[in-house]
């Protein structure tokens, strides 16, 4: 199998480094590269610097697409920042490779016709790398959601919180791709987009949101650094539900969790410590992954990306999936710039 990635940052060399735990030294690996990082990452990001890539992963780089793709790879990585992903991804569908996009597919809806037509034409397979999905709390959060056992459900609230500082120690946070505009950053399509993705899987599709925040704290940066969005979205059955989703650059430690609220009960799962509570009829339940560790669910993507490409499967987070959320996040930025209650289209 010959795999090409695109962009070797911290994300992609978490990608690289599972492809190696899941396929080992049998897989020629390629690399389009632009700036040439000379630093490695560990799964918990521990830094080495002046490091070769090329021979610390045995890989070889070209800088120019096209000449990468000339050497027919039949898999892509699409893990540049976000503004490069939908110009790199028609190329690479168009050469004819199944397609691993990072999230978000982009930071606007330009191209997204292109891509979908290309993927189309060359019938190749697209997975979105939406990894919350797998993470064990949400998973016992939709086992909870699907018994039945809180009844209607009334409310959803949802935080995550990152002090934007303290992300990537080793580059000042300014230049990171997540504090420019330029490059798609703003903690809408960066830190929100992953709440949208596992709210539209857990409860349907979103059918308006109204959306308040922007620049307002002090981290002297272009983008967004706070939102609050309330969705009202709709589940298969035909029932509704309003879903509250804060997003911001300031929190430290770090937070991520949701609550959900029915009519005989809740639940709420801290992703960060891998933890689910659940009172039903005043009785607390406790469940805690103490196993957990983050690149399990880097790991798992990955093989079921493999896997829908070795057997023909669909994929389980498709290219239309990828497009409902980020069509949820430029609706969030529409309401949040003064458009009031945004209908999300999908």
């Amino acid at each position: 199998m010959k795999i090409l990635m695109i962009g070797l940052g911290s994300i992609g060399q978490r990608h690289l480094r599972n492809i190696r735990r899941v396929l080992g030294e049998e897989a020629e690996i390629l690399a389009y590269r632009v700036r040439g990082l000379q630093r490695t990452f560990s799964d918990t990001m521990e830094i080495r610097n002046n490091v070769c890539l090329e021979d610390e992963f045995h890989i070889s780089s070209y800088g120019d697409l096209d000449e990468a793709l000339s050497k027919k790879p039949e898999i892509a990585f699409i893990t540049n920042p976000t503004n490069m992903h939908i110009p790199c991804a028609i190329k690479c569908a168009k050469a004819g490779c199944h397609l691993f996009m990072e999230k978000p597919v982009s930071d606007d809806l330009e191209g997204i016709d292109e891509l979908i037509k290309a993927v189309k034409d060359s019938g190749v397979k697209v997975f979105v790398g939406y990894q919350n999905r797998f993470h064990p709390a949400v998973r016992a959060l939709k086992e909870v959601l699907e018994s039945g056992e809180l009844g209607r459900i009334l409310s959803v609230h949802s935080v995550v919180g990152e002090r934007l500082s303290t992300m990537h120690t080793y580059e000042d946070y300014k230049d990171t791709y997540m504090a420019r505009k330029d490059m798609g950053g703003g903690v809408v399509t960066n830190q929100l987009v992953h709440e949208m993705d596992y709210l539209y899987y857990l409860f349907g599709k979103p059918l308006t949101v109204y959306a308040i925040g922007g620049t307002l704290g002090n981290l002297g940066i272009d983008v967004e650094d706070n939102c609050d969005a309330l969705f009202l979205m709709e589940g298969k059955d035909g029932s509704r539900v309003s879903v509250n989703v804060h997003a911001d650059f300031y929190q430290s430690p770090p937070s991520r969790f949701v609550k959900v609220v029915g009519e005989r009960g809740f639940i709420e799962a801290d992703l960060i410590n891998a933890i689910v509570t659940k009172t039903v009829s005043d009785v607390t339940e406790k469940a805690a992954f103490p196993k957990f560790a983050r690149n399990d669910m880097f790991v798992e993507e990955l093989k079921l990306f493999f896997t829908s490409i070795e057997e023909n499967q669909k994929e389980e987070i498709t290219l239309e999936d990828g497009i409902v959320s980020l069509k949820m996040a430029m609706a969030v930025k529409e309401s949040m710039n003064g458009g009031g209650v945004v209908n999300v289209n999908i």
